[in-house]
């Protein structure tokens, strides 16, 4: 498999991942599990802006290097609106908060809308992709 295959399969690979864990953010939200729901939101994100990174020849390895990437190369270059980073941002910081705080919790209403708009910037992030 050549360097430019392999890379083709990862990004498959990462949009695929993105569509799974938007569906998991939807079943946690069913079950639930708002901040659950939310760490999924947020990675289906990550996921999709990784596979538009990657198709442009750039490989990030911490998710700050990725939410500095977003605003750098997509939303101050003007292809994507400043709303999505916003979006990013809150989403980025949920998750940090799912994962690390003791006590976070998060009520149904704001997961409703976090998931809502992850499934919107995701949306958008794949407007950005070639056609598969």
């Amino acid at each position: 498999m050549s360097p430019d295959e392999a890379r083709a399969d990862v990004i498959a690979w990462s949009v695929e991942r993105a569509r799974i864990r938007l569906a998991a953010a939807e079943r946690e939200l069913d079950a639930g599990v708002p901040q659950l729901a939310a760490d999924h939101a947020y990675y289906a994100c990550f996921h999709l802006l990784t596979a538009i990174f990657l198709h442009e020849g750039l490989t990030l390895k911490r998710h700050s290097a990725l939410r500095s990437a977003l605003h750098e190369r997509l939303i101050q270059t003007g292809r994507l609106d400043r709303r999505w980073g916003v979006v990013f941002d809150r989403l980025a910081e949920l998750r940090t908060k799912s994962v690390y705080a003791a006590l976070f919790a998060l009520d149904a209403e704001t997961g409703r809308a976090v998931v809502d708009d992850a499934g919107k910037l995701s949306a958008e992030l794949r407007r950005l992709l070639p056609p598969t």
